[in-house]
């Protein structure tokens, strides 16, 4: 440490010593001025107290004088009673007339609230009425088509199997007539190369007579008939002879007849047959019937 540091040092002590003494010498200065110093106290001691001094005398209250008369009051002309203003209302009427007034206001338009809600609701149950039509209506509407819908489709499914059902026959028929052809096809052949000469056609030609004069049997002619026009019919069968479709091939503009014998055909079912199978096959291949009424009717009588 250097010689000036410890100058410093010593200073700073010896300053602040001075100034701890000085604060002192305050403090005792203060305490010494603020108690005062104790003086002797001195007191009187009496043995008996002393007279009090005399009052001076208070004169007699004077006499009042009298009184003077009163005199007489005057007489004085009454005044005229003014009218009673109109009472003015007071502020609580003026705020009872006023809130009866804000009262019926807010009455009337709570009337017109209430108005106009049942206008609304009027209106709002009118617009729900005829929404609930419309819906009834798009309801019937759809129902209606999907009913339609359903009997077109029940329609499509009967047509589908009144169809297949027909197909099931046509093919249960054709396999009949295949197996039979097969069976027959031996006695057919050997039929065949037998009669190739003219007796091939008569015999054709009678079946065809005994075919017709069996139809002729069953044959129930109208009672009106007019002109005598031929009706010619195609006739399928099976190898036994069975009637399996009848078409009319040319009518004889008299329905009642050509209907009279077409059932005279399916009557007379099954037809005469030769035994010989390539004539039998000539039948069932095409077989053409012709007839006519004047015919039928001298058969009927023969």
């Amino acid at each position: 440490m250097t010689s000036q540091q410890r100058m410093q040092h010593v200073s700073s002590g010896g300053l602040a010593l001075l100034m701890h003494g000085m604060l002192l010498l305050a403090l005792m200065v203060g305490v010494s001025w603020k108690n005062p110093p104790q003086l002797p106290i001195e007191a009187e001691m009496w043995t008996d107290l002393p007279a009090l001094p005399a009052l001076p005398e208070m004169p007699a209250p004077a006499e009042f004088a009298p009184l003077p008369e009163p005199l007489p009051e005057p007489v004085i002309a009454p005044e005229p009673t003014p009218e009673p203003a109109p009472a003015l209302p007071d502020a609580a009427q003026i705020a009872l007339e006023k809130a009866a007034k804000k009262l019926a206001e807010e009455k009337r338009r709570a009337d017109e609230i209430q108005a106009a809600l049942q206008q609304k609701l009027e209106k709002q149950q009118a617009e729900e009425k005829r929404l609930d039509t419309l819906r009834k209506t798009e309801q019937k509407k759809i129902e209606a088509a999907l009913a339609e819908k359903t009997r077109i489709e029940n329609e499509r499914l009967e047509n589908e199997k009144r169809e297949q059902s027909r197909r099931l026959i046509d093919q249960d028929l054709a396999r009949q007539m295949r197996e039979e052809l097969d069976a027959e096809s031996s006695q057919l052949n050997v039929m065949q190369k037998r009669s190739r000469a003219s007796g091939q056609s008569r015999m054709v030609l009678d079946f065809q007579e005994q075919i017709r004069a069996k139809i002729r049997d069953a044959l129930v002619l109208p009672k009106s008939l007019k002109g005598d026009a031929e009706v010619i019919f195609q006739v399928s069968l099976l190898p036994n002879g069975e009637v399996v479709r009848v078409t009319l091939a040319k009518t004889s503009g008299q329905p009642l007849y050509d209907s009279a014998v077409e059932r005279a055909i399916f009557k007379a079912s099954p037809l005469p047959l030769p035994s010989d199978r390539q004539a039998a096959q000539k039948f069932r291949e095409g077989l053409e019937l012709k007839f006519r009424p004047s015919d039928d009717a001298a058969a009927n009588l023969n």
